[in-house]
């Protein structure tokens, strides 16, 4: 009886171990086939090629380099190295490496300072979590000479699956030099989700600056600047909200403003902004074709082009300028405004018919535009500019077929 038992037990254990093998090797197969898309997603992008080498696959540890490298019509590109190592489990693999930076031959970042990742990918369900981070860094060889580059440490983090991807983009501050003038990018956050493929997506984002600051011949700074946007993409329109806000502008280190501001835009034709998307990095690159791209004009490029434009428009899309807020102490100013403006997109073949980079193709557009923008409580010196009356408490402006009027009196810009 024991010796059954035994026998049975034994065999429970062989049979989990090939089990466990099994799940072993599948879960390896499954990881390996994750880096194949991945590099296939890369590589697929518009600027960019990916390759992978130096491939090894093993059940429990896998290793290589995923090589990306920027397609450069003139110059020298942009090489990035990934050096990944895998550790496969049976529900998850856990991928970590760091990021080699090469430009002209020279690499940009030194040793210290190369970025370092790492990331989980679960076998069953095919979510993933990654972080790469970077520490604090001068580099003089991204930007022209003699400018110099700043890098705060900083870390980015990503979660999600195929489709639905949300992800936190944190850093201390940057500043860029050029000679005795400088801007400071202050301490950065950035968190959105993107849902969505190729064709249609839903990416909502929201960011927050601590500080944006020119020191030149006028120095300025924005203070603690937020914004948020929903962009969506869909089979027939795309559609974009967006608010922002700024609780300080300065301007030689004097406090002169604050405000904020909300936008939608909607009724843009889907599938001819994505045949425009489409077209215009082919019709910017010669060199596969054989062209000298120093020589393609830049204006007759556009030109092509004015027909995929003009396709955007044919649903008359409308901008809504939800609110507009701006207060100034200095200038005693407190005026808000909303309004909202449509472009006529009947007839989008005539409206083709002139290149956009000709000032008729402009022309022709502002005779399709209709709307209006109230304005209230309205700066003193605007109304006097304006030929109204510098107690007038509100201004409204309105647009019909081109012509503009203010409180019902024509304007001319």
């Amino acid at each position: 009886m024991h010796k059954k038992r035994w026998i049975g037990g034994a065999c429970l254990l062989v049979l989990l171990g090939i089990g466990w093998c099994a799940a072993q090797a599948w879960s390896s197969h499954v990881g390996e086939q994750a880096l194949e898309r991945l590099t296939a997603r890369l590589d697929a992008r518009d600027g960019w090629q990916a390759s992978r080498h130096e491939v090894e696959q093993g059940w429990w540890h896998s290793s290589g380099v995923l090589r990306l490298e920027t397609v450069a019509p003139e110059g020298s590109p942009l090489r990035v190295a990934l050096p990944y190592r895998v550790r496969h489990g049976v529900l998850s693999s856990h991928l970590d490496g760091e990021a080699v930076v090469t430009h002209a031959g020279e690499t940009l970042l030194a040793a210290d300072a190369a970025p370092t990742w790492q990331a989980t990918y679960r076998t069953l369900s095919g979510d993933m979590k990654g972080q790469l981070k970077w520490p604090a860094f001068t580099s003089r060889g991204v930007l022209p000479k003699p400018a110099s580059l700043e890098v705060g440490a900083g870390e980015l983090m990503l979660r999600g699956h195929a489709g639905d991807v949300r992800y936190h983009l944190r850093s201390a501050p940057w500043r860029v030099s050029l000679g005795e003038v400088s801007l400071d990018i202050g301490a950065l956050d950035v968190e959105g989700r993107h849902r969505g493929d190729e064709r249609t997506f839903h990416h909502t984002t929201r960011l927050s600056l601590a500080t944006l600051t020119w020191h030149g011949g006028a120095p300025f700074s924005l203070n603690a600047l937020n914004y948020e946007a929903d962009m969506r993409l869909d089979d027939e329109t795309f559609g974009y909200h967006g608010e922002g806000d700024v609780a300080d502008i300065a301007v030689a280190g004097q406090s002169v403003a604050s405000g904020r501001m909300s936008l939608g835009l909607e009724r843009v034709d889907a599938d001819a902004l994505r045949a425009l998307v489409e077209r215009m990095p082919a019709d910017s690159v010669g060199a596969d074709s054989g062209r000298d791209v120093t020589s393609i004009d830049e204006t007759s490029r556009w030109a092509r082009l004015t027909p995929l434009v003009a396709d955007v428009l044919r649903d008359s899309p409308r901008l809504t300028l939800k609110a507009l807020q701006v207060t100034s102490e200095a200038f005693g100013v407190d005026s808000r405004a909303f309004g909202e403006l449509t472009l006529d997109g009947d007839d989008s073949a005539s409206l083709a018919a002139t290149p956009v980079t000709s000032p008729a193709f402009w022309r022709h557009l502002q005779q399709r535009l209709d709307g209006h923008v109230t304005l209230v409580d309205a700066p003193a010196l605007l109304a006097l500019h304006l030929g109204l009356a510098p107690e007038t408490p509100r201004l409204v402006f309105r647009i019909d077929d081109g012509q503009w009027r203010v409180n019902e009196r024509a304007l001319h810009w």
